[in-house]
């Protein structure tokens, strides 16, 4: 891939599983997994998604790599983190990878009243739909957690709740616009930082107390060859069958990708898999111009 001038059109999908964890809490909703009622599917959030590709790049390459970060160490607002790059949009956009791959909105506090409200915005060429279970998830039984440390006024120890799974297959899909890319002066470059980085930043950001229990299954992205093709959300191309009414583990679904190995028949695809994918995805290697990642060029 030319690193500037010969992006292309691409989709991706992720998958990954949850197990005793919480996927993504609702603030909302005492930090519960997202989770529909009547389906009980599992939703999370596209910017929960992006918070372990930042931190896992922050880790990595320091602050001044992404837009939505802190700052030395502290939560500061937009406007703070702005003048940190001199109050230029430009600076951003070079600096920071994700301004580049998921846009930015820069909010800038006016000096006067006429001129609040007032911002920088840029659509970024690589967006993410919210992901969801591929089955029906069970929130576990027990919930309550205690402390020794003790409250405010009874002098007792705490008391307080923790939400999680018993296991969740998640899918995300995303896709990525070339022609968006000329706005935040994204590149191949970036892309492939991407690619490198999403599997390894769900297992390493995911260690703490109530996210450890993920593990990446798959990442694919495809390149098109037709010049403006997308052809939408891959995941309902994942054929995923429940063994068991209450699911567990992975053992207990049945999965077949044939569907999306077909779509994906001729096509440029990168991706990496879990051994336990490794079967699965032969399908797909076996019709396409399969290309195993990491990308080795790109150094990230």
């Amino acid at each position: 891939m030319n690193k500037k001038d010969d992006l292309r059109n691409s989709e991706f999908i992720f998958i990954y599983e949850v197990k005793l964890a919480n996927p993504n809490g609702d603030p909302d909703d005492e930090n519960r997994p997202r989770m529909d009622p009547k389906t009980k599917i599992n939703y999370v959030t596209d910017v929960r998604l992006k918070r372990f590709f930042r931190d896992y790049y922050i880790s990595k390459y320091g602050e001044d790599a992404i837009w939505v970060s802190k700052q030395n160490g502290n939560n500061v607002d937009a406007t703070e983190r702005f003048k940190h790059f001199n109050e230029s949009a430009d600076e951003v956009l070079k600096k920071c990878i994700d301004a580049r791959l998921f846009g930015a909105t820069i909010p800038i506090k006016g000096k006067s009243e006429k001129e609040s409200g007032k911002g920088i915005s840029y659509t970024g060429p690589l967006q993410i739909a919210w992901g969801y279970s591929l089955h029906k998830v069970d929130l576990m039984d027990t919930r309550s957690i205690t402390s020794v440390f003790s409250g405010r006024e009874s002098g007792a120890g705490n008391i307080g709740k923790d939400y999680r799974v018993y296991y969740s297959l998640i899918a995300f899909y995303g896709a990525f616009n070339k022609y968006r890319a000329r706005e935040t002066g994204c590149t191949g470059t970036d892309l492939e930082a991407f690619d490198n980085s999403l599997w390894y930043a769900v297992k390493s950001e995911s260690i703490t107390r109530s996210k450890i229990g993920h593990y990446p299954h798959l990442y694919l992205r495809v390149e098109w060859n037709e010049e403006d093709k997308f052809y939408g959300d891959l995941r309902r191309l994942i054929s995923v069958k429940q063994k068991v009414d209450a699911v567990r583990s992975l053992d207990d679904l049945e999965i077949d990708l044939r569907p999306l190995a077909s779509a994906l028949s001729g096509q440029r695809v990168y991706g990496i898999y879990s051994d336990e994918f490794r079967d699965k995805v032969m399908a797909i290697k076996q019709v396409s111009n399969f290309i195993e990642l990491p990308h080795r060029e790109s150094g990230v």
